[in-house]
This record gives C-alpha cells, structure tokens and sequence, in this order.
C-alpha cells in the first residue's frame, strides 16, 4: 500500500463526545465518513503521537511512537464524518458461576436429545472502557 493510500484511509478526531457521567469519552467523531468508504462495525484503534524514536544502537530512524488511546467501531457514519464507540470492556468484579437445577419444562425438552439436570452460567460483568487521554487532533486508523 503506498503512503498516499495509508495516508487517506487515517482519520483524525474532529469532536469528543463527552456523555457527562465519566472523565473520558466512549465517543469520538472523526472526519471520515461514507464517502470515503466507512462503514458500520469498521474497527479502528485510536491513536495520539509521542516522541520521535531513533534506536539507540543503530541511529535507524524508528519513526514516531503511536500513543494507544484506545480501539473502537464505527457506530454512525454521515457522508463525511463517522462516530467510533470504544469497544474495550474491563471485567468489574470476578466471574460468578450459577447452578441451577433445570424445570420440569427444560427436562421434557432433555428427553429429545439435550443434556439433563443441571445448568451452569458463568456471569463476568463487564463495563465499557472509555478512551484513554484522547485529544482533538488524534488518529484513527482501520485495524
């Protein structure tokens, strides 16, 4: 691909959607949309610039380090513009198992070929992970 095409296809945040109840967002806007072919369910990792690197040993030129706000999807997209959702989750409290003995309704339907007695859930809850640090300005590329 070359770096024209690289170049066009990174978004860069153009609105933070603050939703009033957390410090970091779980919405940003950048300004691409359908008309550059974004789609919904397009995942994107979010990104802001760091430091320019050159290693230590070699001299080699690194490049810019990316500083990782987050990943997200497309959740709405305009003709220009398209909202990303982060999709990060962080467990809240370790998983809980559930057992529970099936009903007489549940067993009937054990009879024609699915297992009987005894059911198991794992719940883990999970909440959304926002964005970290993000910044007008910052990166959007398709991952």
């Amino acid at each position: 691909m070359s770096d024209v095409k690289a170049e066009t296809r990174v978004a860069r945040v153009v609105l933070i959607v603050d939703p009033g109840y957390t410090r970091e967002p779980l919405e940003v806007v950048v300004n691409r949309g359908a008309s550059h072919g974004l789609k919904l369910g397009d995942r994107y990792l979010i990104f802001g610039t760091g430091p320019h690197i050159n290693d230590p040993e070699t001299g080699e030129d690194l490049g810019t380090l990316e500083l990782v706000r987050g990943r997200g999807e497309v959740v709405h997209v305009q003709e220009k513009m398209a909202t990303i959702r982060s999709t990060e989750r962080r467990r809240t409290r370790p998983a809980k198992r559930i057992i529970r003995e099936q009903s007489w309704a549940t067993n009937l339907l054990s009879r024609a070929g699915a297992p009987s007695g005894v059911i198991e859930e794992e719940i883990a809850p999970e909440t959304e992970v926002p964005f970290e640090s993000v910044q007008l300005g910052d990166f959007a590329k398709p991952i």
